[in-house]
């Protein structure tokens, strides 16, 4: 059984575009989520390996989600990692995901299967996949 993951993100055409991509490439895509709401239920209710959450969720932001989902996580002690992605640059993000739960960044253009486990396997050196 392959990597459980959830997508949260506001962009329905993003949503589907990912989720096309990263089935194709062998993630089993559980779900999809378009606010904190549905991402926490869809935790809940799926069980993901990884979260893939967008930093800016319309009003709302991805960087407190990813707080929040790492408290959930421990409340009911679930191995459940985050990886933040945006379309803006690492550049700008790297010292707000050092301080997030986060376990990584990856660039939305950069995206894939690959991004992903590198990001999962990466060291605890603080580094972003």
């Amino acid at each position: 059984m392959g990597m459980r993951c959830l997508i949260v993100d506001d962009s329905t055409a993003f949503l589907a575009a990912a989720e096309r991509a990263l089935t194709s490439q062998g993630i089993n895509i559980v779900g999809v989520a378009h606010d904190s709401a549905q991402a926490i239920a869809g935790i809940d209710a799926l069980r993901p390996d990884v979260v893939l959450v967008d930093v800016y969720l319309g009003e709302e932001s991805g960087f407190d989600l990813a707080e929040r989902i790492e408290a959930t996580a421990r409340d009911r002690s679930w191995a459940v990692r985050v990886i933040l992605i945006s379309s803006h640059s690492r550049d700008e993000m790297v010292d707000l995901v050092h301080e997030s739960p986060a376990l990584a960044f990856v660039d939305k253009a950069e995206l894939s299967a690959r991004t992903i486990h590198d990001a999962l396997n990466s060291t605890c050196d603080g580094s972003t996949a």
